[in-house]
């Protein structure tokens, strides 16, 4: 049996209108601006109530019009985006040139971008990609001077240096965290800044084999000085 749901943000009071399959409590529904106002407000700022239960999945779909348009979940209060009764990604039914917003129809952006040339166009890539990556931080090894990177791939390429290299160096946990490669080290803006860099490549390790070795002894591995 289906079910009305109304899930209500309890720091602003806006809230979203849906039906349901099942009452989960951790579903809060599915709704674009939902999702964005919860990862904003953080799921424990919202709760859900039942408006209507014990519908069959046709009178759900009517049921959820009816609430829709009965509690004002298309105005400025509630997330909701259409009439419902629909489900899934019901914003491919919305008709953005219709609506009263004028950033809602994307011819003028369209345009926009046509009117540049190939080399214009891709900056504009080059640019967006660089803004999604995240910053970096280079540093020589005996400088406590640090360089600050935004697109680590691309100065690894024009340094010549692999980036599996300096991801490896700049992940805290990994046997190459805090070492260097071609005198550069790495770390990760948010990470602790590197203590000095202490060169120990050529001084010798103990590991506890030196002098030893091992013979079977009742089937089982015997560690024996030699």
């Amino acid at each position: 049996m289906y079910s009305i749901y109304k899930t209500v943000n309890k720091i602003t009071g806006k809230f979203y209108v849906g039906k349901q399959h099942r009452n989960y409590d951790y579903y809060l529904g599915s709704g674009k601006l939902l999702k964005k106002a919860i990862a904003k407000h953080g799921k424990h700022n919202f709760t859900k109530v039942i408006l209507e239960d014990g519908l069959t999945a046709k009178q759900a779909s009517y049921r959820e019009q009816h609430w829709i348009k009965e509690t004002g979940a298309l105005t400025s209060q509630g997330y909701n985006m259409n009439l419902g009764g629909v489900g899934g990604d019901n914003s491919q039914h919305i008709n953005y040139k219709k609506r009263g917003n004028p950033s809602d129809n994307f011819a003028g952006r369209q345009r926009w971008w046509n009117s540049l040339t190939k080399q214009q166009q891709k900056a504009q890539h080059r640019r967006q990609g660089m803004a999604r990556s995240k910053v970096w931080y280079v540093s020589k090894v005996g400088s406590k001077k640090e360089n600050k990177i935004v697109n680590i791939h691309e100065w690894c390429k024009n340094n010549n240096i692999q980036t599996e290299t300096a991801t490896c160096i700049a992940t805290i946990g990994s046997r190459l965290y805090g070492k260097q490669t071609k005198g550069y080290r790495f770390r990760r803006a948010g990470d602790p800044k590197l203590p000095p860099y202490e060169d120990r490549r050529h001084i010798p390790t103990d590991n506890g084999c030196k002098g030893k070795t091992w013979r079977l002894k009742d089937g089982k591995r015997v560690w024996i000085t030699v």
